[in-house]
């Protein structure tokens, strides 16, 4: 009988703190921490002894699976045959190098038409898609050098002048490291010190650790970094059993800007640097004879920022929106969805399928100043007759492009249905995307139980490790990415995962597709690795995580609530009034009740009075706000933990330039 190794969770999800102790990331959905490095004190839950902030480590083990197995079961070392593990995990920061981020706009969600903005319902059967790529975007819009232009806005380089009706995808860069905006300057040499790239760590048995330093020889601007220097992106251990337990950094981020810590947009800054990182974990086995057999599944870890709000699931997860791709583009469950379309005859789960769905807008209240009508209502209703309500909802629902009926155009562009969250890409108008939609998956489950088809016996739950990959993705934000919070719009590309094996099933879900670390070498990884979207070679270390904002708090700051104005090509219609909706409340809360209050806050009360500023003081008092947790019977859900004296004592950094001539807010936020 064969046996195939595997790797859970499939992607790990590690959270930054700047505390040393840490918690092991809950292995359900909506769960609080129960497995902690060193206890905090009781009561507490997100902070230790010091009131730091504790970083949320992923743990990772290997399963075995014998032939016909499904069910697995986990690899210890030292019983059956196995010495030991000898596991390796590589992670590194590719943000400061990678394209800007604007929105969708290089996402390869194409083509792109000229004059097809506003494509017909027909043109668009799933998202709005107008985009080609980044290396096509470039290539019908090419970069034309300037003549030498005087920067006079400290940290902002010369414009590119090119055509605004198209798109195009300038780069990240760093002045103070003589590198460029320009697409043509991808792949040059003096690019590579923006790569933040510690090497892996090999550890080959239990009790064993290590560190993902960053050598100050290779990147010596690192230590002068302005607010915060970068020293390391993390660790990791294993276990006394033998487990890998991988940490991220400390949430430290700093600019090599001389005229100091300034932000200008909400994600694309000059001269920072941050500590998010990502990377595979792969490991062998070492048997009792001396013999290696490599494990045969492989995982990756992705680092992002605290989830404050750990009980609410977001609307749309990270878990709905990559189980939709396996479903629609990759033949996961032909069941469901074969031959370009989803079967009518198949019968959603009420319990797995359909609940989820629908109670998950309850608890919108309790982060966001949501109207009560897109809220309160829901329970009741779930209650009193649910299958009425997923005919409501049905109707009032906004799914991807036809879904829904919209009026006119893709559902996801129309205003006036819920959830009442901002979309992919609310800002611009290539590959518009203005509110969020649920996933062409979860809507067609709402239209079979509005039409009666639902199965209500208790799902049979998931093998033990699948519910971890599972848990893992179920606790991250799954849309809007713009860009987000953990991971993006990346993880709609197909080329991204491994191809399922014949005779799959739920542990091969959302597998990484790795590049040989054979073929990579510490210093030198790819600076242009994706830059046609196709990663079927394999990703490799910081892949997943560069498209995220730079650094990671000016975006988990401004992203709170969007003004989606009215006015313009691709706006909504809507009379007399611009549109206010919210992005993450569930994971990054808009407005909260603290415990003992009676009415709701803002979350970022206590932040200096100076719209130019709070994006700079989120880099320092991220680690001091607090976190919502349920409390009692429903309803109920306080904001706790909260450092608020350390928010009042922030003091703004003083400028070595004239604050109005660098703190100029993209017109894009």
């Amino acid at each position: 009988m064969s046996t195939k190794y595997k790797i859970h969770p499939a992607i790990g999800i590690a959270r930054v703190g700047d505390s040393e102790s840490y918690y092991i990331a809950p292995s359900t959905a909506g769960a609080l921490p129960t497995e902690y490095s060193t206890p905090p004190p009781a009561g507490v839950h997100f902070r230790d002894a010091s009131d730091k902030l504790l970083r949320q480590a992923a743990k990772f083990q290997v399963y075995a699976y014998e032939s016909g197995n499904a069910e697995g079961t986990v690899v210890t070392a030292g019983t059956n045959g196995i010495k030991a593990i000898k596991w390796t995990a590589w992670i590194a920061n590719k943000k400061s190098s990678w394209f800007q981020f604007m929105q969708q706009t290089g996402s390869g969600m194409g083509p792109y038409v000229p004059g097809t903005e506003v494509p017909s319902p027909a043109s668009a059967p799933y998202v709005y898609k107008n985009d080609l790529g980044y290396q096509a975007n470039n290539a019908n819009n090419p970069y034309v050098p300037n003549e030498p232009i005087a920067i006079t806005n400290p940290g902002q380089p010369p414009a590119i002048p090119t055509d605004n009706t198209k798109p195009t995808n300038p780069l990240r860069f760093n002045l103070s490291l003589n590198t460029s905006n320009d697409p043509n300057t991808m792949a040059d040499a003096s690019r590579q010190p923006l790569i933040l790239d510690p090497g892996p760590i090999t550890l080959t048995g239990p009790s064993q650790s290590g560190n993902f330093d960053l050598s100050p020889f290779t990147y010596p601007f690192l230590s002068q970094l302005q607010p915060f220097p970068i020293s390391t992106l993390g660790s990791a251990q294993t276990n006394a059993t033998g487990d890998l337990i991988v940490l991220g950094g400390f949430g430290n981020s700093g600019t090599t800007n001389p005229g100091g810590p300034v932000i200008s947009a909400y994600a694309n800054n000059e001269g920072w640097f941050d500590d998010i990182a990502d990377g595979p974990v792969t490991a062998v086995l070492v048997m009792d004879d001396g013999s290696e057999v490599p494990v045969d599944a492989s995982a990756w870890v992705s680092v992002g920022p605290p989830a404050y709000a750990p009980e609410i699931l977001n609307q749309v997860n990270l878990y709905d929106d990559m189980y939709d791709i396996f479903v629609r583009e990759l033949n996961y469950d032909p069941s469901l969805f074969a031959n370009g379309e989803f079967q009518t005859s198949y019968v959603p789960n009420y319990f797995s399928e359909i609940l989820p769905i629908l109670e998950r807008p309850e608890f919108y209240q309790y982060v966001a100043a949501i109207p009560s009508l897109g809220t309160t209502n829901h329970r009741a209703l779930l209650e009193d007759d649910p299958q009425k309500f997923a005919s409501l909802a049905v109707k009032y629902l906004r799914g991807r492009g036809t879904q829904g009926n919209p009026e006119e155009g893709p559902a996801e562009n129309q205003p006036r249905l819920m959830p009442l969250l901002a979309g992919d890409n609310p800002i611009s108008n290539f590959t518009a995307s203005k509110f969020l939609g649920l996933t062409a998956t979860q809507f067609f489950f709402l239209t079979q139980f509005a039409d009666g088809k639902v199965d209500k016996t208790p799902p049979t739950p998931l093998p033990a490790g699948a519910a971890l990959d599972r848990a893992n993705l179920d606790n991250c934000v799954g849309g809007a990415f713009c860009p987000g919070i953990e991971i993006t719009w990346i993880t709609r590309n197909t080329s991204m995962y491994k191809p399922l094996p014949f005779g799959y099933d739920a542990s091969d879900l959302f597998r990484i597709q790795t590049k040989d670390l054979g073929l990579l070498e510490q210093g030198k990884l790819s600076l242009t690795n994706g830059a046609d979207n196709n990663y079927s070679a394999g990703l490799e270390p910081g892949d997943l995580s560069k498209y995220m904002a730079q650094p990671w708090q000016a975006d988990f700051n401004e992203c709170s609530i969007q003004n989606i104005n009215p006015s313009g090509p691709n706006k909504p219609v809507i009379k007399n009034a611009a549109l206010y909706y919210w992005w993450w409340p569930a994971q990054r809360p808009y407005s909260v009740t603290p415990k003992g209050a009676k009415e709701q806050v803002q979350w970022t009360r206590d932040f200096v009075d100076d719209s130019n500023q709070t994006d700079v003081q989120m880099v320092t008092c991220w680690k001091y706000l607090g976190f919502v947790m349920k409390e009692g019977s429903f309803p109920g859900a306080f904001e706790v933990e909260r450092l608020t004296s350390k928010i009042k004592a922030y003091e703004v950094p003083s400028l070595s330039v004239e604050k109005d001539e660098v703190l100029k807010k993209n017109p894009d936020e």
